[in-house]
């Protein structure tokens, strides 16, 4: 396991237990709703009734939640390097009737074969992997040819002028001056699409897996 790994699972082994007041909190700082930044990235996965779904670094859950509602007769898989978030997405599961299938492994490397899903998720912390290209590699080998992926994390554009926020996120945390990692993709994706939301500190990257020639 890569160093940054370690550092990831200890970083969030210490954050499971206030992890969703910190994320709702750092939501409304930036003058957004967390629940609805979370509804739109969701919703670039076309998910359609009955859909396979995986779900890369679940962390507690509520996108797994959220996803029911348009994948209630599918079956729905996370993953997450830290297993205390896994116990907080597992009991958030159950509280909210949703049955989840759920799996303690790196994204680097998941336990599952080509093609086992109608669409991927990652939804925050691609930044802290130490392999990002070897787990976007893996969230288009278990895809289907032709199932969404969508990538959503911490990120401030730099095209235009930054609002104050931004300029202070840039200043106090190092991660968001990482680039949204599109020369990462693996190659033959298509329909390759890159937004900001979250109050402009989220990159939403969105495609169509397209690997069929090198399967």
């Amino acid at each position: 396991m890569y160093e940054d790994e370690l550092r990831s699972r200890r970083y969030y082994e210490g954050r499971a237990r206030w992890y969703d007041r910190a994320n709702r909190l750092a939501a409304f700082l930036r003058g957004t709703s967390a629940r609805r930044e979370r509804l739109k990235a969701i919703a670039r996965l076309r998910l359609t009734p009955g859909d396979r779904v995986l779900e890369v670094s679940c962390g507690t859950g509520t996108n797994l939640v959220l996803m029911r509602d348009v994948a209630d007769r599918g079956a729905l898989v996370g993953l997450d390097i830290s297993r205390g978030m896994l116990v907080r997405c597992r009991a958030k599961a159950a509280s909210s009737g949703v049955v989840v299938r759920l799996i303690e492994a790196e994204a680097a490397h998941l336990p599952f074969d080509e093609g086992a899903f109608d669409a991927v998720f990652h939804h925050g912390g691609l930044a802290e992997f130490g392999d990002t290209a070897g787990a976007l590699a893996e969230m288009s080998r278990v895809a289907k040819d032709g199932a969404r992926i969508v990538v959503c994390d911490v990120g401030v554009p730099t095209d235009h002028r930054l609002p104050l926020m931004s300029r202070l996120l840039l200043r106090t945390q190092p991660v968001y001056r990482k680039p949204p990692p599109i020369d990462l993709l693996p190659p033959g994706m298509q329909d390759v699409r890159l937004d900001w939301f979250g109050g402009g500190g989220w990159y939403l990257l969105e495609y169509t897996n397209a690997l069929s020639g090198d399967r």
